[in-house]
């Protein structure tokens, strides 16, 4: 019996379709919502019904609380999964689809209350016994009591939106020039992206790895770690690559960690699914609770590659009231192999990853053993400029770390996205470095290696465009010899050369780059 008759996915892209299809395998309705900028798109394509809901900007869209609860009314759905970004977070949103009458997938207002901002995430771990940075306890009130703190507890330090999320408003001080040249202006990004100026401080992780965990819980107390998840791979604090579990830690160091995050759990009685979010200092040894995700995480792909369990219909299960289905160290005995997922963003690394929107004009997707790709977009597809870049989600799976970089290798050279700018040419470079490869990175690794990676990929953008314009130029010599054998059919008529040289030039490019 399906836990619900109808559920509705408040949010878009690749996220939506994926829990949609979890939706669908367990014989439930899925319904789709979508602003002007989605009329066509994927997840509204793929949905049982689908529900306009207002214009492009997400705020009279996405986050507009009242248009999806109408949604979900007018559509009769029984429960509402939020997906991930949006509203998902939102203790507001998560009453007032209760109030409607329906379940939220995700953990309840209650709970959600009881950790509104990352300072209410300290308070709790350090009440809990889970491991936190030296800092404030509150939101510091001016520049010169930022300085008196940071000169205490030693630099390096960390600046924080103490209301933020997704990386915004993070900002690290090696000394205390750079503290006061980042204080205001952290304080206004923060006014402006989360409604509220307040900053804290701790102390900065050396040689820092960002490291986090996979939180399950169900409501009767019931709480397992479905282990980790490395996610230091990162540009501006924004996550690239993730890998499960972490090449950094050993079964000791693991626990610890599990230990850490059920603590948490435990003391705020959270349930459903959760992301602990940690700092991991490879010198110390040191790990720091840095926040709590309330949500399905982005990556949660490559924990369902290495652990076999499908996270989105386990959520869904234990929000309807069913049991935690194994415990810890049945879910250790299942824990196989390696599994990486690359972020495709529209996005352009040599332009200081600049959002890239347009047409999908090609859209190849890799296969083969091994490969998973979650996706919003396919060949047409329109990539509007007003939400976040995150286009696909390319998980490879292999029995150990070395041979899922293989596999990554291939499934990033089969992938083929035109139209717009993407992350892919990135990620090559970086499956070829051989610090990624002996895992020897920090949260520092892209800043670190970006001249060397924005040359490298310089130089096969030259290439690239050198290959087109022999081939292309080839195509026009052979046209103007009167060689129609080059020829090729257009809806029954001849194609001309240059027509059929330059579709073959760009073609050519994409194969081998």
């Amino acid at each position: 019996m399906p836990p619900f008759g109808k559920v509705l996915v408040s949010n878009r892209g690749e996220i939506a379709v994926s829990v949609m299809k979890r939706i669908k395998e367990m014989g439930m309705k899925a319904v789709a919502v979508y602003s002007e900028a989605d009329k066509y798109a994927l997840h509204v394509k793929y949905a049982d019904e689908a529900y306009y809901i207002g214009p492009a900007p997400s705020i009279e869209s996405y986050l507009n609380i009242e248009r999806i609860i109408d949604a979900a009314e007018k559509a009769h759905a029984d429960a509402v999964h939020p997906g991930y970004g949006f509203l998902s977070e939102r203790a507001d949103f998560a009453e007032a689809v209760e109030k409607a009458g329906m379940t939220f997938i995700g953990p309840s207002s209650e709970v959600m209350n009881r950790v509104k901002s990352k300072l209410d995430g300290k308070r709790i771990a350090k009440e809990a016994g889970t491991p936190i940075a030296p800092g404030s306890d509150g939101p510091v009130g001016s520049l010169d009591e930022a300085l008196k703190l940071a000169e205490k507890i030693g630099y390096p330090v960390m600046v924080k939106a103490a209301y933020g999320g997704g990386g915004i408003g993070i900002t690290r001080a090696d000394n205390p020039d750079q503290l006061m040249d980042i204080w205001g202006r952290n304080q206004r990004l923060a006014k402006e992206a989360f409604g509220r100026p307040d900053l804290y401080i701790e102390k900065a992780a050396v040689r820092p790895r960002h490291i986090e965990t996979q939180l399950i819980g169900d409501k009767y107390g019931t709480y397992v770690v479905a282990f980790e998840r490395e996610c230091t791979i990162q540009r501006r604090n924004q996550k690239l690559i993730e890998e499960a579990p972490s090449p950094a830690l050993t079964w000791e160091k693991r626990e610890e960690f599990i230990d850490a995050s059920v603590k948490f759990g435990k003391k705020i009685g959270y349930f459903a699914l959760g992301t602990m979010e940690f700092a991991y200092s490879d010198t110390t040894k040191d790990l720091y609770f840095l926040e709590l995700n309330k949500r399905l995480q982005v990556e949660h792909g490559i924990t369902e590659l290495v652990t076999g369990i499908d996270l989105v219909k386990l959520q869904i299960r234990l929000v309807a009231g069913e049991h935690m289905p194994f415990t810890q160290e049945e879910l250790k005995k299942r824990l196989r192999g390696h599994a990486i997922e690359y972020r495709i963003n529209a996005e352009d690394p040599l332009n200081n990853f600049t959002g890239s929107s347009g047409f999908v004009t090609y859209y190849k997707e890799p296969s083969g053993p091994g490969v998973r790709l979650d996706t919003g977009i396919m060949e047409g597809s329109y990539v509007p400029p007003f939400y976040d870049s995150l286009v696909a989600k390319l998980m490879v799976y292999g029995e150990n770390r070395a041979r899922a970089i293989e596999v990554g290798r291939r499934a990033l050279r089969d992938l083929q996205i035109g139209g717009i700018k993407t992350t892919i040419p990135l990620y090559k470079l970086i499956m070829d470095d051989e610090d990624y490869q002996n895992g020897n990175f920090t949260t520092a690794y892209i800043a670190d290696k970006s001249e060397i990676f924005t040359k490298k990929l310089r130089e096969k953008e030259m290439l690239k465009t050198a290959l087109a314009a022999s081939v292309y130029n080839r195509g026009l010599l052979r046209g103007s010899s009167g060689n129609n054998n080059v020829q090729a059919q257009d809806n029954g008529k001849p194609r001309s050369a240059w027509k059929t040289y330059g579709v073959q030039a760009q073609a050519s490019a994409r194969v081998m780059w």
